[in-house]
């Protein structure tokens, strides 16, 4: 691709990036014609409040030495109902012995999100024949694999698509193939609200089956979530609902964001002072940088498992600035030595490049796979770090080997850019003198 050609992209994606990153990107919306869409990015419990939620377990039917484990088991399923995506920062833990509590950040719709918690979620099949006496079934909410929520292409409706595992695919084909050989009908119910009640046409072989008569597609995904969150192992009990203003406030978070700030910017000074003119374009790749991480945490709000930005994703996000800066600098230093040596300044800037790439890989892997494992083992404002962290990696190197290499091939071809002053190297024989 002719370096014309990589300018044009580069300057058509920083115009994309502002006007994502600008407060009214809907106005932006609706001229794409994409319609009433809004990009907002999801704040934590600490950043601006939300729910908090205490339930009791009702542990009478359990014996005392498996209690814990029923506890735990609790909180398990409920972490995936309210967190399916792992990502947000939603925070779960026991109160005393037999409670739990539950921190919802932003929640806006408290009941829907007590509805959601407090449900069992027992799935059952049945079948039901002429007399319509329905015949309970060995298949229950244990025999799915997963569940996820879509639109019928046909009818247009929202449905659950549920697809069976194992051994429960075959014990689902006989129950199908007997529905259907004596013109029975088969009704799926979730705590005693029924999502199929019909007739089966065919035998159903490869256990994929859908459910129907949702509200609509929120509706749809809560219970696609319930399902692949599993039942609750003991009935539990709301016993205290409040909501909870932001620890922090807005003038904290005000000052937070003008730390961070006054951060980037002493960072683009010292990398203009002390590399020149290449740290100006280290300075313009940089400010990509920034736009695109913060699109991406906007963008995800789109999304039905958005990106949730606390004090602990924020310094994930000014630590990835940091790993930005520090690939520039190996490239930059590494140029600097190329030159020294005699290479011209393009020759040495393409070498420079090349040599601190794997440099480059190497530190970023290692992070990314540290981001892994805390994201594997952390709790959720821990997950929400190594997310955040991740994707600035991510970035980072992006635009320092891609934006920065263009810039510098550009700026390498100008009359002032191909002299080793401007960017403050100075050559042995000037050195001697």
């Amino acid at each position: 691709m002719k370096l014309s050609t990589k300018l044009y992209l580069i300057a058509a994606l920083a115009v994309v990036l502002v006007l994502l990153a600008l407060p009214r990107e809907d106005k932006l919306f609706s001229l794409l014609g994409i319609g009433d869409a809004k990009m907002n990015v999801r704040l934590g419990l600490d950043l601006q409040g939300g729910a908090s939620l205490t339930y009791q377990a009702d542990l009478s039917k359990t014996a005392a030495e498996d209690r814990a484990k029923a506890i735990q088991g609790v909180i398990n399923v409920i972490n995936k109902r309210v967190n399916p995506s792992g990502t947000s920062e939603v925070v779960v833990q026991t109160s005393g012995n037999d409670r739990i509590s539950i921190q919802l950040p932003g929640v806006n719709d408290i009941d829907q999100a007590v509805g959601l918690i407090g449900k069992t979620a027992q799935l059952t099949f049945l079948s039901v024949g002429a007399d319509n006496i329905p015949a309970a079934t060995d298949i229950n909410g244990e025999d799915l694999e997963n569940a996820t929520s879509d639109m019928n292409a046909e009818t247009g409706q929202p449905i659950v698509v549920f697809q069976m595992k194992g051994g429960s695919i075959q014990k689902f084909a006989d129950l199908t193939k007997r529905i259907n050989q004596k013109n029975e009908r088969l009704v799926i119910i979730l705590d005693n609200e029924p999502l199929f009640n019909g007739t089966v046409s065919t035998p159903i072989t490869d256990g994929k089956g859908e459910m129907t008569g949702f509200k609509g597609l929120k509706d749809a995904k809560a219970t696609a979530d319930l399902l692949n969150a599993g039942a609750l192992p003991v009935p539990v009990s709301l016993v205290e609902q409040r909501t909870v203003g932001a620890t922090l406030g807005a003038e904290s978070i005000q000052r937070s964001l003008f730390a961070g700030l006054v951060g980037l910017v002493a960072v683009l000074v010292f990398m203009i002072i002390y590399y020149r003119l290449a740290g100006l374009v280290a300075a313009g790749a940089l400010v990509i940088y920034s736009l695109i991480t913060i699109d991406i945490f906007k963008l995800s709000g789109l999304t039905q498992s958005p990106i949730v930005l606390t004090l602990a994703g924020i310094a994930g996000f000014v630590l990835s600035i940091g790993m930005a800066v520090d690939a520039n600098i190996l490239i930059f230093e590494r140029m600097k030595e190329e030159i020294r040596a005699g290479s011209s300044v393009a020759v040495g800037m393409d070498t420079g490049f090349k040599r601190a790439w794997t440099s480059i890989r190497d530190s970023n892997v290692s992070t990314l796979i540290t981001c892994t494992i805390l994201y594997i083992s952390g709790i959720p404002i821990i997950r929400g770090f190594a997310v955040t962290l991740a994707i600035g990696v991510i970035v980072s190197m992006f635009t320092a080997i891609t934006i920065s290499r263009t810039l510098m091939q550009a700026v390498v071809r100008t009359k002032i850019g191909s002299k080793p002053s401007s960017y403050r190297i100075k050559m042995e024989s000037e050195t001697n003198q």
